[in-house]
């Protein structure tokens, strides 16, 4: 990949102008996201301007990593920021979220709790630069140093063993960088296991997370998928361990490869979907709609859209309390997703010269690390059962997304569900965002 660098007034400018003409016309005064670079949004500057590391569509019997990165523009480090910087600052210009402004916008104890909880990340590949990229991403963050010396990183092949490694492929490890740098700017305190399969083939990856529980991770995150979503796997069923998977970012159905995916309408797993996260003037200070990016025309239908479902094969969960879907509906919570509004990664191996290596990304891939981070906060996982707690918790303690859709006509994305929620945001529960984002840790 060939990294684009813009100029910063052409930035500033082209950010001014698209975030302020479309916010004034999309959203009711009371919630009007800041205007220009402080509002979070950076809209698309040029065409193509996302790059998908897993194309859709992939081959049967693999699984399609679910991370996507900007082409078109990249953070711009202030280094007057980084002096002193203990975590409660972004050292960066006001180009993608740090991880201050995720804790905030959740509001996450994430400076005080989770201390010495294991949250496993399970992908596929190698990525030789891990350890290295991810304490180079903590110390410009003022994140406390996690490496494999003091054994807070532990890094494994799918059978938890620290070699022989897998090679290194460049799709999956930009996919290893993104997870890695999600679950320590929302959990600093946590242990992560880095469990890596020999390759994207749904039999190796299952073999992984069937292998983080084993080592003793509580909190596990699947950030890839596909369709078709069969049934079942017991492997997904571990007592006393959360795990979250991706909804896909392929919108709700039709074109794409959108609607229900495997694993994440497993009964027992926690399914994610994806926001667009702003900063706004209301008393929570965040604005959020469903991550639908196909909507833009210089994206042309790769930028994508959160995926959804109502199961075709999977039983509805006797917790589940909607009444339209009569099997498994999905997903369960959400976090941000949006490529418009990105979260700032740092990998040296996206073809950059270190250490000017960060890059703004977004997927479902992103929330659904950001989300198995926040449960593994909260450090219930005694007691989980799927999504079960939160779907018995999560009044006052979740941000109802009530806006946006995961469609697009013109690209012959509809829903693959004739149940309008599916896929459309409403008050209440919801397929593109289930029942919110996170406020808090208690509804977890």
């Amino acid at each position: 990949m060939n990294r684009k660098i813009l100029q910063a007034s052409s930035i500033l400018a082209v950010v001014a102008f698209a975030a302020c003409s479309a916010m004034s016309q999309s959203l009711p005064p009371q919630s009007v996201a800041f205007v220009g670079p402080a509002s979070g949004d950076v809209p698309f500057v040029t065409a193509n301007p996302v790059r998908r590391l897993c194309p859709a569509g992939i081959t049967p019997g693999r699984m399609e990593c679910l991370a996507m990165v900007r082409t078109d523009v990249e953070p711009r480090l202030n280094p007057a920021a980084m002096a002193g910087n203990d975590g409660e600052a972004c050292p960066f210009r006001n180009e993608g979220y740090c991880p201050i402004d995720l804790q905030e916008a959740y509001d996450l104890p994430s400076l005080t709790a989770g201390d010495g909880r294991a949250v496993a990340i399970v992908d596929a590949y190698g990525y030789s630069h891990a350890a290295s990229d991810l304490a180079y991403f903590r110390k410009t963050m003022g994140l406390k140093a996690c490496d494999t010396a003091t054994k807070c990183l532990r890094i494994v092949n799918q059978n938890g063993d620290s070699s022989p490694l897998p090679g290194n492929n460049e799709n999956w490890d930009g996919e290893q960088s993104l997870d890695l740098d999600m679950v320590s700017g929302i959990c600093p305190n946590c242990k992560i296991i880095l469990v890596q399969a020999n390759d994207n083939d749904t039999s190796n990856l299952y073999t992984g997370v069937k292998t983080a529980g084993r080592l003793g991770a509580k909190y596990i995150g699947v950030s890839w998928g596909s369709g078709p979503e069969g049934q079942d796997n017991s492997i997904f069923h571990q007592t006393g361990v959360v795990i979250a998977a991706a909804a896909g970012d392929n919108g709700g159905g039709g074109s794409y490869g959108g609607g229900p995916i495997q694993p994440c309408t497993y009964t027992y797993v926690v399914c994610v979907g994806g926001t667009h996260l702003v900063r706004a003037g209301n008393k929570r200070g965040w604005t959020e709609t469903v991550w639908n990016d196909w909507t833009f025309d210089e994206c042309g239908g790769p930028c994508g859209a959160t995926g959804s479902a109502c199961s075709k094969t999977i039983a509805k969960p006797a917790w589940q309390t909607d009444k339209g879907c009569t099997r498994r509906s999905a997903a369960d919570t959400s976090a941000t997703a949006s490529l418009r509004a990105p979260v700032i990664v740092y990998n040296t191996l996206l073809g950059c010269k270190a250490p000017d290596c960060f890059w703004l990304f977004g997927g479902t891939s992103a929330s659904t690390q950001i989300i198995a981070a926040v449960y593994a906060l909260a450090g219930n996982a005694a007691v989980q059962n799927g999504a079960s707690y939160f779907w018995k918790h999560h009044s006052g303690h979740s941000n109802d997304v009530t806006k946006g859709n995961n469609l697009d006509q013109n690209l012959g994305v509809y829903c693959a569900s004739s149940v309008t929620y599916i896929c459309t945001a409403r008050v209440g529960f919801d397929g593109p965002t289930g029942w919110g984002t996170p406020e808090g840790i208690e509804g977890f």
